[in-house]
């Protein structure tokens, strides 16, 4: 595979700002995919922490029970069949009875049978209790397991009685065997010892525990809660709902974590409300025979003195048979007067109920109203009959209407005798309470999914903000705009990162990576060697016309890479004919000679200059064809001064005659100034970037710096692109490859 790399303007107009719209979007695939490892991770990282939260949140099951609430309608009113008129929906209707359901005077009840006041509380083992006992399992008594409770540990508490200043504090029962246990306060301290299924007393405090089912050692907290606090608990998680709009069978279920007590706790509401139910059925019997015994004896002598009346009357008129249009008129005034006193009566029987302005009573109100109309009407009639008609008809009358009356009341007065004999109350159990099947919530699979999807949108906002708060160059567009020409963008090598070793000299507060052999050699088709081989030859016709060939490798910072590059470059150039030396003039942190498992004692560039070596004593000739080496030698005191010296000029115009290539490593030009004295001497200056390392006003200050000495900077290098795209044949800028 061979590559080219050049040093191209980027392109401009339509054509460009579509192709950029494009790559925009393609570097984002890019960089996730880049960075897919890390999506990975984060994605796994809390889809782990789901599993874990979710395996410790308490299950919650669910039980049911189905009733039939039957609507009473106008067999509840006392003289519903003598006026026609019912109780209408506000009597016994199921949405009042689903209020009644969900009250206190039921559910306090409930709460009273079942003991739910009493809080009973496992002691799980710290962070994992949860996890494990939801699944059945338990830690060794080795790892402290016999200390806590577990998912298979009961324990029934049917009475807990807290006195004196034991009010509102919550006890520590300790498991001793399978029938004794030990009471202790919020501090450990021993209050008293107890045994299942006999009451414990000490003091203010009584216990009574009818089940514990536990090993030795075992904990629950136990806390009594007030019956309004209970009471709110169930309600909370209890619902009555209609099957339907129009039908009276009512759905109750019961949410809760112990599976045996919302089953016993929702069979307990059921019997409750059947009970009290059939309680108000009997005690409304009681109230309409109470009501009954006050008015028939009235009745009773209402009707004799309007048979006397009439007796009497026919005695002083011997007989008087009644026309055939007035006993139209008094069929008509008794019909009246009956709908009359009936309507009188269920206002009284209402008004025990209700207030004036209930609709119930209005609208009967309203029906008294027309009928004293009609009877107003009938009376004119009457009035126009003989006197001794008129009379006649008015007693016939009064005795009729008494005598119905009385009749009425006397059957309705059996008819509530029998049905308080035989009450059963308007509502029946349909289907007790049963357990479903399953956990309600966690909702597992959801949550599973919701943190896996968590975690991967986390990873990729972590990718998204660390690549928008990263400053460091990502492209050699952000180069070129300093009208500063890349001469190559170089691929980070993972194969480097394996050549390297990290080490910590004496006297150095952090350790530095050395290369332990040069990568061109031992990979030279990785990617990055092939960029350099481009790079050489851009050198080669960059240096044709200038009679100095030494070029210069400097940067703005240490860790650049410059080194790798000259390493690197200086070997591909050797293995292209040219006769290429390899200079290291960091003589104050340089490392090159660990490449060639030299030492900085051997000798090189500070011992030539300071006349401690001749120039032959330490030129290395290394095993690569064609290519020497110019180690840094020992670290001098005063490097900047051994290179102001004249000998160093007239060294590298020695070396020119005998060498193709020069290739000179140089410290940071913004750390040390080196690179500004070494930079007059050479045939050209190359600036090393690192991507996303360095930013662009380090570029830009360092080339000032150079060119401030008189120093102009040929182009730059960036260095240890990563990968942009899924595509491995795809680096950086005006990377095209072919195979």
């Amino acid at each position: 595979m061979n590559q080219f790399t050049s040093p191209m303007p980027p392109s401009s107009g339509d054509a460009g700002r579509d192709a950029t719209r494009r790559l925009d979007f393609s570097t984002l695939l890019a960089l996730l995919w880049h960075r897919r490892w890390w999506l990975i991770a984060s994605t796994v990282l809390l889809t782990l922490i789901g599993i874990y939260v979710v395996g410790s949140q308490q299950r919650i099951y669910l039980a049911d029970s189905l009733i039939q609430i039957e609507d009473k309608g106008g067999s509840a009113s006392l003289l519903g069949t003598l006026t026609g008129q019912s109780g209408g929906p506000e009597e016994g209707s199921t949405s009042d009875e689903l209020e009644i359901l969900a009250s206190r005077l039921v559910l306090g009840q409930a709460v009273a049978r079942e003991r739910l006041n009493i809080v009973v509380t496992p002691v799980r083992y710290p962070v994992i209790g949860d996890w494990l006992s939801h699944r059945g399992m338990r830690l060794p008594e080795s790892l402290g397991g016999n200390e806590y409770a577990w998912g298979d540990d009961v324990l029934k508490v049917t009475t807990l009685e807290l006195g004196g200043q034991w009010q509102g504090q919550t006890l520590t029962l300790e498991v001793v065997d399978e029938q004794h246990y030990r009471l202790l306060d919020a501090e450990g301290n021993l209050l008293m010892h107890g045994t299942v299924g006999e009451n414990a007393l000490s003091g203010d405090i009584k216990v009574f525990v009818q089940r514990m089912e536990a090993s030795p050692g075992a904990r629950f907290a136990l806390t009594s809660i007030s019956d309004l606090s209970a009471i709110n608990s169930i309600k909370s998680r209890f619902t009555a709902e209609r099957n339907g709009s129009d039908t009276g069978v009512v759905t109750l279920s019961l949410s809760g974590s112990d599976q045996q007590a919302i089953v016993s706790t929702l069979d307990t509401i059921t019997d409750v409300f059947l009970q009290q139910n059939i309680e108000r059925e009997s005690a409304e019997a009681d109230n309409q025979l109470g009501f009954l015994g006050d008015q028939i004896p009235t009745l009773r002598g209402q009707l004799d003195e309007a048979e006397s009346a009439l007796n009497d009357y026919r005695r002083r008129r011997d007989s008087v048979d009644l026309t055939a249009e007035s006993q139209q008129v008094m069929e008509n005034l008794v019909g009246l007067d009956n709908q009359l006193t009936e309507i009188k009566l269920r206002l009284a029987e209402l008004s025990r109920a209700y207030t004036h302005e209930h609709p119930a009573y209005r609208a009967l109100v309203a029906r008294r109203d027309s009928l004293n109309q009609e009877k107003a009407r009938v009376q004119k009639q009457a009035e126009q009959l003989p006197a001794a008609q008129r009379e006649a008809l008015n007693l016939n009358r009064n005795v009729n209407v008494s005598q119905e009356i009385y009749v009425a009341l006397l059957n309705k007065r059996e008819e509530v005798r029998l049905k308080k004999a035989g009450t059963v109350g308007n509502v029946r159990i349909l289907d007790p309470a049963v357990l479903q099947p399953g956990p309600i919530s966690p909702r597992t699979s959801l949550m599973m999914v919701v943190f896996a999807m968590a975690g991967f949108l986390l990873g990729v906002l972590g990718i998204l903000l660390r690549h928008s708060m990263r400053k460091g160059i990502d492209s050699a567009e952000q180069i070129e705009s300093l009208d500063l020409p890349v001469y190559a963008t170089i691929p980070l090598s993972p194969l480097q990162q394996g050549m390297m070793r990290r080490v910590r000299l004496k006297g150095e507060k952090s350790g530095r990576e050395i290369y332990q052999g040069v990568l061109a050699t031992s990979q030279p088709s990785d990617i990055s060697i092939e960029a350099l081989r481009s790079l050489r030859t851009s050198l080669h016709f960059a240096l044709l016309d200038n009679q100095r060939k030494s070029v210069m490798f400097t940067g703005p910072s240490p860790g650049i890479g410059k080194s790798f590059v000259s390493l690197n470059l200086a070997a591909v150039s050797a293995e292209a004919g040219q006769r290429v030396l390899l200079i290291d003039a960091d003589m104050r942190r340089g490392h090159l000679h660990h490449a060639f498992q030299r030492t900085s004692e051997q000798g090189g560039l500070s011992d030539v200059l300071s006349g401690a070596s001749p120039l032959d004593e330490v030129i290395y000739h290394t095993r690569i064809d064609n290519l020497d080496f110019l180690g840094r030698g020992v670290a001098p005191p005063n490097p900047s001064e051994l290179l102001m010296q004249e000998n160093f000029a007239q060294l590298l115009e020695q070396l020119g005659e005998r060498y193709d290539l020069i290739i000179i490593d140089t410290p940071p030009v913004l750390a040390v100034t080196e690179a500004l004295i070494i930079g007059r001497h050479v045939g050209a200056s190359l600036m090393v970037a690192r991507f996303g390392m360095n930013q662009v006003r380090e570029l830009e200050h360092a080339r000032k710096k150079l060119e401030n000495n008189g120093i102009h900077v040929k182009g730059a290098i960036l260095n240890a692109i990563e990968q942009q795209a899924g595509d491995k044949q795809h680096y950086g800028y005006y990377n095209y490859s072919y195979t």
